[in-house]
């Protein structure tokens, strides 16, 4: 199987009733739901949706490993595959917020499953300017795509780091408008509303 992603959004309230609370602890049973912001539980809770859609069931879990690397649990046992989440919160304006999230699945042995990475970015996020002469090489700021630079490069450290330079030894090539290469390998770009999200290797 190769991989599969899901995206969800989720609007972000005031204030979350006790069902999306228990849904929360459920599905991350290892974290302090009670210490959580608003916006953190609105990206769980996409997060969940995602899993939803790519599971079809509600028996699962995820903890995470020394490193911060998040394990599947299915029906109570370590599941067979490799995963990558990752999510952010788009301000849509003074009074609305939205929770996005992209979960990506590979099964198989733990050899073949090894490796993947996704990363969400909003369009027109201000902070990728702030920080592009740090983590971009110049190809790459010139490139005028800084969303999918940096997703690219989030997914290629959560597959393949720690240890990686985002300046040095994560350099961005681009292939088309939709697959872009970077160590060896090729990331799709998915473009959805007002994010774009770049997983892979495929």
């Amino acid at each position: 199987m190769g991989i599969v992603l899901a995206i969800k959004y989720v609007n972000v309230v005031e204030k979350t009733n006790d069902d999306v609370i228990r849904r929360v602890g459920k599905h991350y049973p290892k974290r302090d739901t009670r210490g959580l912001s608003k916006n953190k539980i609105a990206e769980h809770e996409a997060v969940i949706n995602c899993f939803y859609e790519l599971l079809g069931s509600e028996d699962w879990w995820v903890e995470h490993d020394d490193s911060g690397a998040p394990i599947l649990f299915i029906d109570g046992v370590r599941g067979n595959m490799s995963i990558s989440i990752s999510h952010a919160i788009d301000k849509v304006n003074d009074s609305q917020s939205l929770a996005h999230a992209a979960v990506i699945i590979r099964e198989g042995s733990a050899q073949e499953s090894s490796g993947i990475g996704v990363d969400i970015v909003i369009k027109g996020d201000p902070r990728l300017e702030r920080i592009a002469g740090r983590v971009m090489r110049k190809v790459e700021v010139e490139s005028g795509r800084l969303e999918e630079v940096w997703a690219c490069k989030e997914a290629m450290f959560k597959a393949f780091g720690p240890g990686l330079d985002f300046l040095n030894d994560l350099k961005v090539n681009f292939i088309s408008n939709d697959l872009l290469k970077g160590l060896g390998r090729k990331w799709e770009v998915i473009r959805k509303g007002n994010v774009v999200v770049v997983l892979g290797p495929v």
